[in-house]
């Protein structure tokens, strides 16, 4: 008896597919088919998988005469899978061996059409290094103990959710009822796919097991077909998913969450593209065309100022500027919630607590350029990684916690990732430790 359908698209494989094939075969939940769609590889992707099919009959083949790309074979997967439930692996990447038997669980439990789990992009030398997702209490008691769907939270929220289709478990016939299917793209082909199944899925529910389920190699190498994305491709992904939102008459219900998307995977294609001249490129049509046809197709079904006014930003400020760089959704948060967060931090100095900022990666970027702006410069800001330590950001000098936490009131963590390591830092000290997460109210 089949109850999920793994798909698994292949090209040109062989240098890890066997340690991805043994981690399927070794999960603990073992009512699965693994659908490998060999897409006219000429390596030795098409031998190991025989090898493997001889030694476990719920291993099937599908061979592409032609090669076809990753969307058309994940299409072909799904039309082809027998079970109730469809996921998706990559064919360098793996499972944890509780994965699909933690997904199934969940999915029965609450009879859900997507269930999510925590994924983690890893080096290679250390992808069987076992890793725990630190999970805020506001976070788990708002996604992962009851189904929501995306319009149950704020649009800003639905960001929260990653556009791979591979750590999450899809419910088969609520794909199928929906006619999705990815796009033939030649990066981000999954965008159209993930986002449409979030925005359209009834029922969502995230594993509230913080152990990480999947581990993906690092897109940042040369052998990954994603390695040099073409910005363009996201653009496209997002117009074909308004234009569908369109045909199923979800704009006036979906507008702000999709225009919410749409900033944020435009900056994230910008940044992540390797070629500064298709950025450069990427960005230009974007400030000349791009951002105007957006505004004549999608008009008003959208409320968000904040989001609007960063969209427009495309077109009013240079590429150089580096102005979209900044732009994380804590950014997002710091606009929204600017006086709430200035009187906090201001009470604090009224009582005379010395505020500590702990990390300076992305979010504590963010933070001391907000306190910059808003004159907030009692705060001392500390980080474990020496090359740090010393330089300047914002006019705030980065310290080492052993220099300075002695005389510390109260620390805030830049991050949900570094707040452990901060407590037990903390432990012994009268210091009170809370996220910027927590502040701001970004679970």
């Amino acid at each position: 008896m089949v109850n999920i359908s793994i798909i698994m698209p292949l090209y040109n494989a062989e240098i890890y597919l066997k340690e991805t094939l043994i981690s399927v075969l070794k999960q603990t939940y073992q009512k699965f088919e693994l659908i490998c769609i060999n897409d006219a590889s000429t390596d030795n992707t098409i031998k190991i998988l025989y090898q493997f099919q001889n030694t476990d009959n719920r291993i099937r083949i599908i061979e592409n005469k032609e090669r076809m790309g990753a969307a058309i074979s994940r299409n072909i997967g799904i039309y082809a899978a027998e079970g109730k439930y469809i996921t998706f692996l990559d064919g360098d990447d793996i499972f944890d061996e509780i994965m699909l038997e933690s997904a199934y669980k969940e999915a029965e439990k609450n009879d859900v059409d997507v269930v999510m789990y925590d994924y983690k992009h890893v080096l290679s030398d250390c992808i069987y290094e076992k890793k725990i997702m630190y999970r805020s209490e506001l976070f788990i008691e708002k996604y992962c103990k009851i189904p929501f769907s995306i319009t149950d939270f704020e649009p800003i929220e639905y960001m929260y959710w990653s556009t791979s289709p591979c750590n999450k478990l899809y419910k088969k016939s609520f794909i199928l009822s929906n006619k999705l299917e990815f796009q033939t793209l030649s990066s981000s082909n999954d965008v159209y796919f993930v986002s449409m199944a979030l925005l359209l899925a009834p029922k969502i529910i995230m594993l509230e097991d913080r152990r990480v389920m999947l581990y993906a190699r690092d897109h940042d190498t040369l052998t990954r077909i994603s390695y040099d994305r073409d910005p363009m491709c996201t653009y496209l992904a997002m117009k074909k998913v308004w234009e569908e939102l369109a045909k199923r008459e979800l704009c006036e219900r979906l507008g702000d969450y999709y225009y919410c998307a749409l900033f944020y995977y435009l900056r994230l294609a910008i940044l992540k593209s390797k070629s500064i001249e298709k950025a450069k490129y990427f960005y230009s049509f974007l400030q000349k065309n791009g951002i105007d046809d957006i505004d004549r197709i999608y008009g008003e079904k959208h409320n968000d100022k904040i989001i609007e006014k960063l969209i427009n930003n495309f077109k009013q400020l240079d590429f150089e500027s580096n102005w979209y760089d900044i732009e994380n959704i804590l950014n997002y948060y710091l606009y929204k919630n600017g006086e709430k967060i200035f009187s906090i931090f201001q009470s604090y100095m009224n009582q005379n607590k010395q505020i500590a900022i702990w990390g300076v990666g992305e979010n504590g970027k963010s933070l001391l350029r907000f306190l910059y702006i808003h004159n907030l410069k009692n705060v001392e800001v500390i980080d474990i990684d020496k090359n740090k330590q010393g330089n300047l950001v914002d006019g705030f000098v980065i310290r080492n916690p052993e220099d300075i936490l002695q005389k510390i009131h109260v620390v805030i963590a830049s991050s949900y990732d570094i707040y452990r390591e901060i407590v037990v830092e903390c432990t012994n000290l009268a210091i009170d430790v809370f996220t910027i997460g927590e502040i701001v109210g970004m679970a």
